[in-house]
């Protein structure tokens, strides 16, 4: 098992069948835990694991499945219908194309707006349709592309850069119901 994302996203997956390459993370603020899970289960992507709900100016965080394939539904989910005006998301997909070996993704919304798409095989990369406003943040660092723990460094740089918290296994809630479900 991977666990690319070192401010401690996945660790906590380690004893569990859940599948972290079919997994998205998401880290909220400016808006709250009832809101998401909501959006996310009218998109089919009812949220499975769940942090404590958090004040609105702290970082809240839920996983929920990349797909659904019991409603053989592979579409992505529209993050900004989740992310109204003063609200901020950071979406990690460690695997967003398993059959094709691509590597992980982070996307950062702000005001229903995308903010920042940073492909793990390209991270300072900016495109017309491609914005990144990280893109400097990363060039800066210079992260070395071939270290063997270059994504964990990727994602310790988006971590630290937002302020997301690390997580904590025991405050966060698993439903292994809706799990087992999806497999």
């Amino acid at each position: 098992m991977t666990s690319w994302i070192d401010c401690g996203v996945i660790a906590w997956m380690d004893d569990g069948p859940y599948r972290e390459d079919e997994t998205v993370l998401v880290y909220f603020k400016g808006t709250d835990l009832a809101a998401m899970a909501d959006g996310l289960s009218a998109q089919h992507r009812p949220p499975f694991a769940y942090g404590n709900d958090t004040a609105s100016g702290d970082w809240g965080m839920l996983v929920h499945h990349m797909f659904n394939p019991s409603r053989n539904d592979y579409d992505e989910i529209d993050y900004r219908e989740l992310c109204p005006q003063g609200a901020e998301l950071m979406v990690f997909v460690p695997n967003p194309s398993i059959a094709q070996a691509h590597g992980p993704k982070a996307y950062h919304y702000k005001d229903g707006q995308l903010s920042s798409c940073i492909d793990y095989e390209d991270p300072d990369y900016v495109g017309e349709y491609w914005p990144n406003k990280m893109a400097s943040v990363i060039t800066a660092a210079g992260l070395d592309r071939q270290n063997e723990t270059y994504e964990e460094q990727l994602t310790q740089l988006i971590c630290h850069h937002l302020g997301l918290p690390a997580l904590d296994r025991d405050t966060i809630t698993v439903d292994r119901d809706l799990v087992a479900s999806y497999f």
